[in-house]
């Protein structure tokens, strides 16, 4: 639910650049409010208080341009609400087409966004470390706090007490690995719906509110699960090739098969959480993304890598 006070703020900023917000396009986003007109874009956050939004805007100035992240106009605090102001990227919203591409539109797109997060990679970690998370809302930075999330899984009979012990053994190889994986400034939210596209091109990535300093199996994770999730089989075979030969590649630097399950286990029991707090709340879960996160929990349960097996037993 967004504040009401997001869009008296939006109203502000847009009014001091002589826009009216009625006049604005609604974006989407689910943390923060986000209105668009023909040259500007202004990002609020949704309640009084979030400390995202200035943070994201002090990170991103250490992109390099070929990230391509929009030029920050401003940015403040009003009536609480953080705000950012910065200029429209020409294009649509990657998830808004990506149903009309061809499968080999669909490659490219994936191959261009991995070209681009990889220069995040490759950011100064001294210069980004002061303005990246401290931690991740997906990725406990404790054993006990992802041992917990799943047995709240078990308890709400999403996962079978069999499963969780299967998970927490991948948890505990997760955890013995990750000490000497190497680390990067991982954009966090790495996925399609952050992403530009004009053109026929790639041409941004955009929201880091959720970036950090971690292994880059994180971003990793979100690229191989878009070629490699059980849903839409049919749909996601033409970009198993490129994104299976990205994996193999990058999996040495990532930390290895033990970092990048250990990840996935931690994104998907927050996903199903996630979805059925929604369901608890009165909203309208995604059955689409529970079922996936299901079906993933319950292969890597399994001890051999699961949906991502592939990627770990050759080419």
């Amino acid at each position: 639910m967004i504040d009401d006070g997001a869009r008296r703020v939006a109203a502000k900023v847009l009014a001091g650049h002589g826009v009216d917000v009625d006049a604005a396009e609604r974006g989407r986003g689910w943390t923060n409010a986000t209105w668009l007109t023909d040259e500007l874009v202004v990002r609020v956050s949704s309640r009084p208080g979030n400390t995202d939004l200035l943070r994201e805007s002090r990170l991103v100035a250490l992109l390099p341009e070929q990230v391509g992240y929009p030029e920050i106009v401003d940015a403040g605090v009003l009536d609480g609400h953080e705000w950012v102001l910065s200029r429209r990227v020409a294009g649509t919203n990657l998830e808004e087409v990506w149903p009309t591409l061809e499968p080999a539109e669909r490659v490219r797109a994936v191959e261009q966004m991995w070209t681009r997060v990889r220069h995040v990679h490759r950011v100064d970690l001294a210069a980004a470390a002061p303005h990246a998370r401290a931690r991740s809302p997906f990725f406990p930075d404790r054993p006990a706090d992802a041992s917990a999330t799943l047995r709240r899984l078990a308890d709400a009979g999403e996962l079978t007490a069999a499963q969780v012990d299967g998970l927490d053994r991948a948890l505990d190889r997760f955890w013995a690995a990750l000490p000497a994986a190497p680390r990067v400034l991982n954009h966090g939210d790495f996925c399609v719906p952050n992403t530009m596209w004009h053109d026929g091109r790639v041409v941004a990535l955009l929201d880091f509110e959720f970036a950090l300093v971690a292994p880059p199996a994180i971003d990793l994770n979100e690229l191989v699960k878009m070629a490699f999730v059980p849903s839409d089989p049919a749909g996601r075979a033409p970009l198993r090739e490129m994104v299976g030969a990205i994996a193999r590649s990058t999996l040495p630097e990532a930390g290895g098969p033990d970092v990048l399950v250990g990840y996935a286990i931690m994104l998907e029991a927050w996903m199903l959480e996630n979805e059925l707090s929604t369901v608890a709340n009165g909203g309208e879960p995604d059955e689409a993304e529970r079922a996936d996160a299901s079906e993933l929990l319950t292969a890597f349960a399994r001890g051999d890598g699961g949906h991502y097996a592939p990627l770990f037993t050759g080419p």
